[in-house]
């Protein structure tokens, strides 16, 4: 065990994994400032980038390349890394994405130099971020019932979104919240209704025709934005001539959309009478949640879907409430469980760096092992990824062409570092500061730009100074600024003024943005000079 009085600040890495993207922020962390409950971990961010995983062979290489680029030779690596991911995790690793990765936390530790790398599953995020809410903050949580919350009691977290999500949270001996990740979206959907009503029953039915081959029907089939789109398609199949064409043509252009749904949920419509179904089944799926962990500090509601269809939980007497409540003889626990609606986004990213600070405590005080036993792990005995692709389909082989094609015409790294040798060619000849857009940022997002130092160098490269380790790096050789497209941006397509764009042959463009059209114009005018050379 270290002692904690006498370790200085330490680096720490967290990630937001997703299907598509992925997130990755360094803090540096006092690890004597304490957690405390419904405030934001600490520390302080250093730097942030977001990837394309379509642009890489592996996480790892992802990982790789952010630590290159923001932890130089004299800035320190992080002594502990929380990868929140969207797989099945079991035993520190998973198969992550529809590209099929393995992602294994001893492996990572050891190939990245981090002592201690640990990969948890992205709703397990989530419920680390439940613990930086303030319940008392309308701007995050509405809360829906009038139950005071018990200390040191289990928290649960449910939330609608592509899948159903859930996980719990138990307190140890010190007070500190450990999360345990649930599959519990993937148990049976068990229809409901009063009397002879058999609505619910005929749509398993359907729905185990749609899914033919499966004598079960999985309640995130029925819970989640698809659910949504199965009630609605199993409704227009079940009434046909209640079906409004018009909004149905509107549907078939956007299948899988849910959102489709919702604006056209009238009063006596089908698509009300699909929202009705979902928010009933929410509700019994969240008392069902209740009843099995009695989260009597709290059960969280979250996901975009949840956030989307906010109307169905406002009403206490309304669907959603009833069915919530009804347990039979013990519904009355229901009335001891707080129940909150998170109206905030980005409980990933909190949780991970959470957990994070928690995991560098642990680490220094020498409560967990310095790492884990290196093994060779079936790729068989971990969960498959949702939506991908087997081989034995016949596509797998052309889906990875297509990758291998994709990568081979857009991967190269902008960022080439500049060595003390090549210090004199890579002076400037023209400085400024600009705003510059990462690679995988949004045009529209303010909070995507990055004000970075920018020069033209002597040679006619365009060079910037990182952020993180105080680097000189080239963003542009000279080379391929010479048949470059240099323009102004439409305003309407960016959310910063003054923005002009690179367009370099084989590469997504890039995108800056001055202080001022004078300081803009000044830009184009010397990159087009360089091409005149």
């Amino acid at each position: 065990p270290i002692r904690m009085a006498s370790v200085g600040r330490q680096v720490v890495l967290s990630a937001d994994c997703g299907g598509t993207t992925t997130r990755l922020q360094l803090y540096s962390v006092d690890p004597n400032s304490p957690l405390v409950d419904e405030e934001l971990a600490p520390g302080d961010l250093l730097c942030e980038e977001k990837y394309p995983n379509l642009l890489f062979k592996s996480l790892d290489d992802i990982i790789e390349l952010f630590l290159r680029d923001n932890c130089g030779p004299e800035k320190s690596r992080p002594t502990v890394a929380v990868l929140a991911v969207a797989g099945v995790v079991t035993d520190n690793a998973c198969r992550f994405t529809n590209l099929d990765w393995i992602v294994d936390g001893a492996k990572m530790s050891k190939n990245l130099s981090i002592p201690r790398v640990e990969v948890i599953n992205n709703f397990v995020a989530q419920g680390y971020g439940m613990l930086t809410l303030s319940t008392l903050n309308d701007n995050e949580v509405q809360k829906l019932n009038d139950v005071t919350p018990k200390r040191g009691a289990p928290i649960a977290c449910i939330g609608a979104g592509t899948g159903l999500g859930q996980c719990f949270l138990v307190a140890d001996p010190s007070g500190d919240y450990h999360c345990y990740p649930s599959e519990g979206g993937h148990v049976e959907f068990a229809p409901r209704g009063e009397g002879c009503d058999s609505v619910q029953v005929e749509l398993l039915r359907h729905l185990k025709i749609k899914f033919s081959g499966w004598n079960r029907i999985s309640v995130e089939r029925v819970v989640s934005g698809k659910g949504i789109c199965n009630i609605y398609e199993f409704l227009a199949y079940q009434y046909p001539q209640r079906v409004d064409k018009v909004m149905h043509r509107e549907y078939q252009l956007k299948a899988g959309d849910e959102g489709v749904i919702g604006k056209h949920a009238k009063e006596g419509s089908l698509c009300k009478e699909a929202l009705d179904i979902f928010a009933a089944c929410y509700g019994s799926q969240c008392g069902s949640m209740s009843i099995q962990w009695m989260p009597f500090r709290g059960l969280f509601i979250t996901g975009p879907v949840s956030r989307k269809m906010s109307h169905i939980f406002e009403d206490k007497e309304g669907i959603f409430m009833s069915a919530y409540g009804d347990k039979g003889r013990v519904s009355p626990l229901l009335d001891q469980v707080p129940l909150y609606l998170v109206k905030t986004e980005d409980m990933g990213q909190r949780g991970a760096h959470r957990r994070a600070v928690q995991l560098l405590k642990e680490h220094l005080s020498g409560r967990i092992r310095e790492a884990e036993e290196l093994v060779d792990r079936d790729r068989d005995h971990l969960v498959a990824p949702r939506g991908f692709v087997g081989e034995a389909d016949g596509h797998a082989g052309e889906v990875q062409k297509l990758v291998s094609a994709f990568r081979e015409l857009t991967v190269r790294n902008r960022r080439l570092n500049i060595g003390k040798e090549q210090e004199d060619e890579y002076q400037p000849v023209f400085k400024t500061m600009l705003w510059r857009l990462p690679r995988s940022g949004y045009r529209m997002t303010p909070e995507d730009w990055m004000h970075r130092e920018m020069w033209i160098a002597k040679n006619g490269s365009l060079c910037y100074k990182s952020h993180a380790t105080g680097e000189g790096l080239v963003y542009w050789t000279k080379e391929d600024l010479a048949n470059a497209t240099i323009g102004i941006t439409d305003e309407s397509n960016t959310s910063r003024p003054w923005t002009f764009h690179i367009e370099v042959e084989g590469f997504q463009p890039s995108f800056f943005s001055a202080e001022s059209q004078e300081g803009r114009d000044l830009w184009i005018q010397q990159l087009k000079e360089i091409q005149k050379k």
